[in-house]
């Protein structure tokens, strides 16, 4: 009986983790023992396999079937020299940045995720306080700990920044920063500081009659980006003084 049991533990927790890169993110129950490069793994294998078919061999219907699909791409991060193009010596970028390319980095830190083609309105990755995004970018380190992410999308409703919003003033606490930009705001949680952008603007909107004809048009909507810094890699960098995304945290300043 023992045996049985140990058996279906065993199941069940190689069938959690087979499943995880099929999971919506719940952002506010992330930790920095995420393993991103797990939950983006199938996602970026996909991708690799579509990419790699050859469109020749594809009829209409089969390639726009895969291009239903999320596509993914994993980089890495390192140190650069910024040759004075920033007010620290060294700064983290992606090695495909074609600023760095050419270079050698100093040492790297870690490995990012992206989400680079997706359906902002069939395409769910994450979601906070009930407001799923179609898009999740992640970056962790050599040793596989979640060091930041970014969530974005556009809605066509201000409620669902009104949602993150209320979230984050219940659950964190607003800090100040060296930023003049009134469509930003800082937070700081227990884990995470939090990033926040919100930009009310007008889109074109497109759609098409019974008889096929174009008619064109605007439609108010809310961009929302929310990037979350776990508070070890904010401390890391400003003592190491790496040019890095979040550093506006950073308690001194250049």
């Amino acid at each position: 009986m023992q045996n049985k049991i140990y058996l279906l533990f065993a199941l069940l927790l190689l069938s959690s983790c087979h499943s995880q890169d099929n999971k919506i993110v719940d952002l506010a129950k992330i930790s920095n023992d995420f393993d991103a490069s797990e939950f983006y793994r199938n996602k970026i294998k996909k991708t690799n396999e579509i990419i790699s078919k050859n469109p020749k061999s594809l009829d209409k219907k089969e390639a726009l079937n895969l291009l239903d699909d999320a596509f993914f791409v994993k980089d890495t991060l390192g140190y650069y020299k910024t040759d004075g193009r920033f007010p620290t010596e060294l700064s983290l970028e992606p090695t495909n940045d074609w600023m760095v390319r050419n270079k050698k980095p100093t040492e790297i830190f870690g490995y990012g995720y992206k989400t680079v083609a997706y359906d902002p309105e069939k395409d769910k990755i994450a979601v906070l306080n009930t407001v799923t995004f179609p898009k999740m970018d992640m970056v962790e380190d050599r040793k596989g700990n979640l060091m930041y992410l970014e969530v974005s999308k556009t809605s066509k409703t201000s409620a669902d920044y009104n949602k993150i919003k209320d979230y984050i003033s219940k659950n964190c606490k607003k800090v100040t920063v060296d930023d003049n930009d009134p469509k930003a705001s800082y937070w700081e949680g227990g884990s995470f500081y939090y990033y926040l952008f919100k930009d009310d603007h007008k889109e074109e909107e497109i759609s098409f009659d019974s008889q096929g004809n174009k008619k064109s048009g605007s439609v108010d909507v809310t961009e929302i980006r929310l990037t979350m810094f776990e508070k070890s890699y904010i401390k890391k960098m400003e003592e190491l003084g790496i040019y890095s995304a979040g550093y506006k945290f950073w308690k001194k300043y250049f």
